[in-house]
């Protein structure tokens, strides 16, 4: 088909080049919060005597959560809300008290409809003749990390059992929670994660009291300390675990003592704690899909997959931490029952000799060898199959375990020295944030020496045990204790080998 006149042809290329689909753009995105264009109150408002409140925005608005995210501080009065188009109409559900600053809080409470933007905005003003004008700054930090924590609730307490606080304020990236507008007088202070958003600190929320009142007037100029814990009673077990082919693992308290361990109703004595606060218990011959665990009371529904089952068993090398650089343990995912000795060698890696050495009766998941031979240092652990029996009636396979047993000169140590005498503590070498030794010291500590440290860098915590149980204790409100303090020294110390290196402690 051919077009005879031309202009015929040029309007149909206009015509298709315009049906294209494409996509409008509106230009830039909104990312401006909504902004008061008029207000019946303004901030730093005196003598308002009104239930009422009549805030007028610069564009169309949606209200997010408005139960939670409007209040008002103190909180003598429910915040109830209305929204009409740009207007939000606030009334106040109590008539103000006399002679009181207030402070209204629009925290993200106000969103623009297009693009979703928010902000904190708040509004000060007195029912009297001047505004409160005192101020308070805290730090908010884990009581045992030191870290600073954020979204932490800081309030003002009328009195130590008062359920709400009459200030408040919620603690910053920074971990800085800053209440203003205050009214002299004596306050409680406390710190909590407020998980339900109904201010009242639950007996099981992460938190912190001071359980002596501070007395807020003009000459107050500190910056509060707050370090917040799970209350010791409340300390639950959790991180519970299926470790394949045969344990479980848990972390419990450290203060609670399990009395009976039941895997598919069949009571378990096969367990330990390697440390304070983990318990470790085997599953033994139990092939159900589906575990379930009790621990006194507690009971805990674990998944035991068929790819947990047949896991292999291996075993780990794990380095002497007493400075017996003749000593070889070997640890495993399961519960050793009993070995065969003629089916275990070692082999020096040079030429493959056999090597004398001395086995232990099993620990738990761990077996250890001594070797006889001092100058034998790079060695092989050869498992023949069959020379471990664990505690689900299941061998292991052949497995060839390499070995560098360390020698005296290869290692170093650290002698401690502390700036002041100390009272009842536990110090704590770590490295790359692990326990590698601790130490219970006492006022009659002067020094402390730490030995057979591999080469490289370390540093100290110190947890002040005040009530020398020998762990950190978290708070415990009914006996208004806060928690034990720790402190870090964080500047790296150097371990060389065949050295010792000494270094101060400096306690303020």
């Amino acid at each position: 088909m051919a077009f005879k006149h031309p202009l015929i042809l040029i309007l149909l290329i206009f015509l298709v080049g315009c049906a294209q689909v494409g996509t409008i753009t509106g230009g830039p995105k909104d990312e401006n919060p909504p902004r008061i264009k008029k207000s019946s109150i303004q901030n730093g408002t005196t003598n308002f005597h009104d239930q009422k409140i009549e805030i007028t925005f610069d564009e169309f608005i949606q209200l997010n959560k408005p139960t939670e995210n409007i209040f008002l501080v103190p909180q003598d009065a429910k915040v109830e809300s209305q929204l009409s188009k740009k207007t939000l109409r606030l009334s106040f559900s109590n008539e103000l008290q006399k002679n009181t600053t207030y402070t209204l809080y629009l925290n993200a409470a106000v969103k623009d409809v297009s693009e979703g933007n928010d902000s904190l905005m708040q509004i000060t003003f007195s029912t009297g003749s001047q505004l409160d004008s005192l101020r308070l700054q805290a730090i908010v930090v884990d009581a045992f990390s030191n870290q600073v924590k954020s979204k932490i609730v800081v309030g003002l307490f009328d009195s130590i059992n008062a359920e709400k606080p009459k200030y408040f304020s919620q603690s910053d990236n920074a971990g800085v929670a800053k209440l203003t507008s205050l009214k002299q007088g004596n306050y409680y202070c406390k710190a909590f994660l407020d998980k339900n958003n109904d201010l009242i600190i639950q007996k099981d929320e992460i938190q912190d009291h001071i359980f002596q009142p501070i007395q807020l007037d003009t000459r107050f100029i500190d910056t509060l300390k707050l370090r917040i814990s799970t209350p010791k009673v409340f300390d639950k077990i959790k991180n519970v675990q299926i470790v394949p082919p045969g344990l479980i693992a848990a972390h419990v308290p450290a203060s609670r003592t399990i009395e009976s361990i039941k895997i598919n109703g069949i009571e378990s004595k096969n367990y330990f704690y390697p440390k304070k606060d983990s318990l470790v218990i085997s599953i033994g011959k139990l092939t159900e899909n589906t575990l379930q665990l009790v621990l006194d009371v507690d009971t805990f529904q674990l998944n035991y997959t068929k790819r947990d089952m047949v896991k292999p068993f291996k075993a780990k090398y794990i380095e002497s931490d007493n400075g017996n650089t003749s000593d070889v343990k070997l640890r495993f995912n399961d519960f050793v029952k009993s070995m065969d000795e003629k089916r275990i060698a070692v082999l020096n890696q040079k030429d493959s000799s056999e090597v004398a050495f001395e086995v232990f009766p099993p620990n738990n998941v761990q077996i250890l060898l001594k070797i006889k031979d001092e100058k034998a240092k790079q060695l092989y652990v050869v498992l023949k199959d069959s020379a471990v029996l664990f505690e689900s009636e299941k061998y292991n396979s052949p497995e060839k375990i390499l070995v560098n047993l360390r020698e005296e000169r290869e290692l170093g140590s650290i002698n401690v020295k502390f700036s002041k005498s100390l009272n009842f503590g536990v110090l704590q070498i770590l490295q790359k944030g692990n326990v590698i030794k601790e130490e219970t010291l006492d006022y009659n500590t002067k020094a402390m020496l730490f030995s057979s440290l591999l080469p490289g860098e370390y540093s100290f915590r110190f947890i002040a045990d005040t009530n020398q149980d020998g762990e950190w204790t978290p708070i415990d409100v009914a006996s208004q204790t806060k928690a034990e303090e720790v402190i870090y020294f964080s500047t790296p110390i150097k371990v060389r080998a065949n050295w010792e290196v000494e270094t101060t402690l400096e306690f303020r």
